[in-house]
């Protein structure tokens, strides 16, 4: 008989946990799985790579109000206060000394409507922290329960305290990297117990078949070197330093135009950052691509200039498709980049990125060497990780 499963994340937009987990859907064994996938947010980017196998739910009726589903008069009543409920807690917990992480505020908020299906599950999966772990911990109907963290969980917002009465329901936390685990074991030494390294899930041949994708990246330039960088426009991926690399460049003269793939909060302060330096012409907010690969295999260099990362899923990307790499020095960059023989690992301050791109672009011989031993090693792979999912579903 075929155990279910199903998994829960917020969305498939593009991100590193959403395309982690659509690669893992895409090489789980059908012929021993039932699965059901939970989106709160259907319509995202990746959809379309979701195997037909998997059966797609509806999301809880409260996010469908929010999406304008229509329900009978007293439920659009319910769903309407809980939105305004959940608008104050979040504006009141802007004010006080000690911020929640949002996630909390709104499952507060609203946990009392959340509704899972009423189908009981052999092991149920939420693929990322916050919302899904809470949905999992608290309303599946499951033997088992999984739940899959991707930062380095320390030093986020959450409040430990407040998200110990999930985790404490759940099963096994699924790290994603050494450095991942072990912000989670600090925590809580009870949490030693069930953590477990899971990487998150790479599949090459997904990555180069979207790449290869018929796409004209009409925004390069084959006159001009094009730098690239794939990333939310948040904080942790500090693109102002990147900007600000930009910004030596140009008055060093290098002939260069630098593009980011990505949206998110910081857009507006990021594009007034840009008009400051007077850089319209250099660095390019290119917004959200439904595919990044066509861009990624086409760049001259591809820079990530993140502070910190669950594990670096776009710089493994990048190096699949064999591109010269610069990136930051956060904790997992040493399991994906050797320094110096498949690409660059910089220190986090603005002269070192400026001194790895223009490394590049001074040394010819080294960016062929570099390009040279792209080629000969192996693509990036972790799709051998499945063999832990399922000794963790057997076990």
């Amino acid at each position: 008989m075929k155990k279910k499963l199903l998994f829960v994340i917020d969305s498939l937009e593009i991100g590193g946990a959403e395309k982690s987990l659509v690669s893992l859907l895409n090489i789980l064994d059908s012929s021993k799985f039932e699965i059901d996938l939970i989106l709160f947010k259907q319509g995202g980017d990746l959809e379309r790579y979701v195997p037909n196998y998997i059966n797609l739910f509806p999301p809880p009726e409260y996010y469908r109000f929010l999406n304008n589903e229509k329900f009978n008069f007293s439920k659009n009543m319910m769903f309407f206060y809980h939105r305004i409920k959940t608008s104050l807690n979040l504006r009141l917990n802007n004010i006080k000394k000690r911020l929640l992480h949002s996630e909390q505020v709104v499952y507060k908020s609203i946990n009392k409507i959340m509704i899972a299906p009423e189908k009981k599950y052999d092991i149920a999966i939420a693929y990322s922290q916050g919302m899904p772990t809470y949905f999992v911990a608290h309303k599946v109907n499951a033997i088992k329960k999984f739940a899959w963290i991707n930062t380095d969980y320390a030093n986020t917002l959450y409040d430990k305290n407040i998200d110990y009465e999930s985790y404490k329901n759940i099963n096994k936390i699924i790290a994603v990297s050494k450095n991942t685990k072990y912000s989670v074991s600090q925590i809580r030494e009870e949490y030693n117990k069930k953590v477990e390294i899971i990487l998150d899930i790479l599949d090459p041949n997904l990555i180069n078949n979207m790449a290869a994708e018929e796409h004209q990246v009409v925004e390069f330039d084959k006159s001009t070197v094009n730098i690239l960088t794939v990333g939310r426009l948040v904080s942790a991926k500090a693109y102002e330093k990147a900007i600000e690399v930009a910004n030596l460049l140009k008055k060093e003269g290098y002939n260069f135009k630098w593009f980011a793939i990505g949206d998110g909060p910081d857009r507006e302060k990021l594009q007034q950052l840009i008009k400051k330096f007077d850089l319209n012409e250099y660095f390019v907010l290119l917004g959200k691509k439904l595919n990044p690969y066509t861009y990624m295999k086409n760049c001259d260099i591809y820079v990530q200039t993140s502070i910190k990362e669950g594990f670096g899923l776009t710089v493994c990307e990048a190096k699949i498709l064999k591109r010269p790499i610069v990136c930051t020095n956060f904790p997992t960059a040493k399991e994906i980049i050797t320094h110096e023989e498949d690409g660059l690992i910089v220190e986090h301050d603005i002269q070192s990125i400026y001194y790895g791109i223009k490394k590049y672009l001074d040394n010819d011989n080294f960016k062929e060497d570099i390009l040279k031993q792209l080629n000969l090693i192996e693509s990036y792979s972790s799709v051998n990780e499945v063999e832990k999912f399922y000794d963790l579903v057997r076990n």
